[in-house]
């Protein structure tokens, strides 16, 4: 298997795993409707699936040195495909577990590539690789808003999962091969000492923090995302569902887009903070834009603009932010301090949408919510543009 070879699989898993974690977001309403539930309850699916995840991603990023990338990886599709046959069953016990299982799949996937890519790229274009790795995530989710709700509307809701769920077990159980680079890796591990508490990172590297907190609120502000923007123009913007699922497609194309241009920016030697800097600034463009829809009729286009700018600021941030990591922390560490850095992200996502989503019943607190994510994104604009004059490539 050679590095093409590998990096095409890892981002296949990478979507396939994203396409899970999504898809109830593109369908809650109906989902809530067939569960007798309020629209509410996507916070608590997002809480207990992101949390799920937080754990898995130390689990796995302190593991995956000697269970090696690929078999981390055919585990946690696994375990999303699992996730996705019980949220079939259309019962409330059902979706939670569900979600508990695509949690504990999603979680590991980013730490096992991360720390395969870091062994044998160049710097050169690593900041590429990684973005291209990372892609998978919003391709996923626009494949969800696109897969989903067709095959809800023409098979039904239990189909949406069953098929996607049976197509990643097959995946799963024919996805045994290593290649040679990551037997060697994963030989040579086994005779290393136990690592250090994966917290002393954070005093070891100082640069990790504010690549830690960056993760926290972008992953945060992203999951809000997802999940308000469909109930949001739906409930109070007269979109059909169809409607609304194009633009979140939107949010996750432009998304996929702009990570491979913003990692081939800082290939080409623009700095990964200005870079994301920028992101904070289009983040509260989008989400001023989103508030201004709540508090007052805007033309339609506006709207546009607000997801494509979203897209670029809360989707096409991570491969880069995955990528600067890989430059600052030892290469041995790679996988344990993306381990770090996703779970900070996911606590970011566990907090954030549970509260924020508690508002998408009410058109003036989603104004609300929308106001609060332009601020946040403005902080993260701001701590990082602070920084980069001081770091050095």
């Amino acid at each position: 298997m050679n590095a093409l070879t590998a990096l095409l699989l890892l981002t296949i898993i990478q979507i396939a795993t994203s396409f899970a974690a999504t898809a109830v977001l593109t369908i809650s309403p109906l989902l809530a409707d067939s569960l007798a539930v309020s629209a509410r309850w996507v916070g608590v699916y997002t809480a207990l699936l992101y949390a799920a995840a937080a754990c898995s991603s130390i689990w796995f990023g302190n593991r995956v040195h000697r269970l090696g990338a690929f078999q981390v990886s055919r585990w946690c599709l696994a375990l999303c495909a699992l996730g996705m046959l019980l949220i079939a069953s259309s019962r409330i016990a059902g979706v939670l577990t569900g979600s508990v299982l695509m949690g504990m799949g999603y979680g590991g996937i980013t730490p096992a590539s991360s720390y395969f890519l870091s062994q044998g790229t160049s710097i050169k274009h690593r900041s590429l690789l990684f973005s291209i790795r990372q892609s998978g995530v919003p391709a996923g989710a626009a494949l969800a808003a696109l897969v989903v709700p067709a095959m809800t509307q023409h098979l039904g809701l239990s189909w949406a999962f069953i098929a996607p769920g049976i197509i990643g077990l097959a995946g799963a159980a024919a996805f045994t091969s290593r290649s040679p680079q990551e037997r060697s890796q994963t030989a040579q591990s086994h005779s290393d000492a136990k690592p250090a508490s994966v917290w002393s990172l954070l005093a070891s590297y100082p640069p990790l923090r504010i690549l830690a907190v960056v993760a926290f609120l972008f992953s945060g502000l992203q999951v809000t995302t997802l999940a308000m923007l469909v109930p949001f123009l739906h409930g109070f913007q007269q979109m059909t569902i169809a409607q609304a699922g194009w633009l979140l497609t939107l949010v996750n194309l432009v998304g996929v887009i702009f990570r491979l241009v913003w990692g081939r920016c800082v290939d080409r030697g623009v700095s990964a903070l200005h870079m994301l800097a920028l992101s904070g600034l289009l983040g509260t463009s989008g989400f001023a834009i989103l508030a201004w829809a709540a508090f007052a009729s805007i033309p339609a286009f506006m709207l546009y603009l607000a997801a494509a700018a979203l897209g670029i600021a809360v989707i096409a941030w991570n491969g880069v932010l995955f990528s600067e990591i890989a430059i600052v922390v030892a290469r041995e560490e790679v996988g344990r301090a993306t381990g770090l850095c996703v779970f900070a992200g996911f606590i970011g996502v566990v907090l954030l949408p549970t509260v924020l989503t508690l508002a998408i019943t009410q058109r003036f607190c989603s104004g609300l919510v929308f106001t609060l994510g332009a601020l946040l994104c403005l902080l993260a604009g701001w701590q990082t543009w602070r920084r980069a004059p001081h770091r050095h490539h």
